[in-house]
């Protein structure tokens, strides 16, 4: 892939000659069009636009993305203004991400606003800021702060430096000693599996074929003479 910037080229080992490439941005570049990559993408500069990657994206401290993120792994330093879809995200301390989050399992450290989903695991770290439309996953633990809808299918854990505040819905929940939660709590349920419908029964279709024998019609027809 292209490399923008000054870099030198790493020499290969004489155990590999396999040399691994990567797209960087540097801090003086402003980039607006999409990227496709399929290796990694280091962004230190200004990006307008969708980013798609199939292996690890990386914001520097001064990144900054405001548009679509798809990739196998995302690590965030600086900022992104819309949406990431990954497998795994890490939000550092002086991350901040905005709109919407999807992925398997998250490190959050840094300020996030917006709706997040964890398919598997969230969590948040004593640094995190969060501001939740909907915080929601299987197992979520937080030592940092969470204000918003909180949603665990399987279990919460607040830590000994965690606060929650706002409209909880868990399975299970373990706080330790000094962990904090303020707002309503109620117990997650799981969704029913729809049954089939019930197979109708067969109308019987009644016949209106004239049964009557050929005297018995004759009988009627003289009689209504």
């Amino acid at each position: 892939m292209a490399i923008f910037g000054d870099k030198k080229a790493a020499k290969p080992s004489k155990k590999s000659d396999k040399i691994s490439s990567a797209t960087i941005i540097t801090s003086c570049m402003k980039v607006t069009g999409n990227l496709d990559g399929t290796d990694t993408i280091h962004i230190d500069g200004h990006v307008i636009g969708n980013i798609s990657v199939n292996n690890t994206l990386v914001i520097g401290k001064s990144g900054m993305v405001e548009g679509e993120i798809e990739a196998k792994h995302v690590i965030i330093n600086g900022e992104l203004k819309g949406t990431i879809k990954c497998e795994n995200l890490e939000v550092m301390q002086t991350g901040k991400v905005s709109r919407y989050i999807e992925a398997k399992h998250l490190v959050l450290d840094g300020i996030i606003d917006g709706d997040i989903t964890g398919t598997e695991s969230i969590k948040v770290l004593d640094n995190a800021n969060i501001h939740a439309v909907s915080l929601k996953s299987k197992s979520i633990t937080v030592n940092g702060q969470i204000q918003g809808t909180v949603i665990a299918s399987e279990i919460l854990e607040i830590g000994a430096k965690g606060f929650v505040e706002g409209q909880i819905t868990v399975k299970n929940i373990k706080t330790e000693e000094g962990g904090r939660m303020v707002g309503t709590m109620s117990t997650y349920q799981d969704e029913p599996v729809k049954s089939k419908p019930a197979k109708k029964p067969k109308e019987t279709v009644k016949s209106s074929i004239n049964t009557k024998s050929k005297d018995e019609k004759e009988d009627d027809f003289f009689s209504k003479k």
